[in-house]
């Protein structure tokens, strides 16, 4: 009854709350069009979620789908390019 939530937790919940069920598919096909378009592969945990977080992002302000679909395909262009440009 008096579960606690860590604040991540929050954040996505306050996030989500900004989306309709219709908004929520469209973006969830668009992040699966962009995963197959880019080969990301399904274990590949950190592009996919770096993709997913760049995409609630820009779903709150972008409007057009198309558009959205450049915004994604960037973000996966910028996770991998600072994937090489990287020192370890």
């Amino acid at each position: 009854m008096n579960k606690r939530f860590a604040v991540g937790d929050r954040l996505v919940c306050r996030q989500a709350g900004y989306f309709s069920p219709e908004r929520l598919t469209t973006l969830k096909m668009i992040f699966e069009a962009v995963c197959a378009e880019a080969a990301i592969p399904s274990d590949a945990k950190g592009e996919r979620n770096a993709l997913a977080t760049r995409l609630l992002a820009a779903g709150e302000t972008i409007e057009s789908d198309m558009m959205l679909v450049v915004a994604a395909m960037k973000a996966v262009a910028d996770h991998r390019l600072a994937l090489t440009t990287s020192v370890p």
